[in-house]
């Protein structure tokens, strides 16, 4: 297969991806769970972990479908793309810290959940990491 097939595959299927964590985030709010599908009691926390997962899928397929690391990057750019990568690792940081450390954490009288933070943990470590890829500006030498 070619690669622009490829990215059009994974543009595809990041709608698919992103309608199946609306239809999980439906699933959560809703007062059906748990739920028995072919064999499989969702509660909860399943679904919690259903929509973690499509959130890992969704990143990855849009980084490699709208790739932005093919063209040459001026050196404004590389310099915000940097700060902005230190900055997404840091609060990285700070979410790993919490779920290690056991910090508590209350905005009103609501005690935000660890998963939260895990969450928090995965996401900002990809947009760090996708920050730095771009900061380094890598200059793509494909001949057509």
């Amino acid at each position: 297969m070619h690669k622009k097939t490829l990215k059009e595959l994974a543009k595809f299927a990041s709608g698919l991806i992103a309608a199946d964590f609306l239809c999980g985030l439906w699933v959560y709010f809703s007062v059906i769970p748990p739920i028995s599908f072919l064999g499989i009691v969702f509660t909860k926390q399943n679904i919690i972990l259903w929509m973690a997962f499509d959130v890992i899928i969704f990143l990855f397929l849009v980084h490699y479908a709208w790739r932005v690391g093919d063209r040459e990057r001026t050196s404004k750019e590389k310099i915000f793309h940097n700060i902005a990568g230190t900055i997404f690792a840091l609060v990285a940081i700070l979410h790993l810290s919490r779920l290690l450390f056991g910090w508590r954490f209350i905005i009103g009288s609501w005690l935000v959940p660890y998963w939260l933070n895990g969450l928090g943990v995965v996401i900002t470590i990809f947009l760090a990491y996708l920050s730095f890829h771009i900061g380094t500006g890598r200059e793509n030498n494909q001949s057509l």
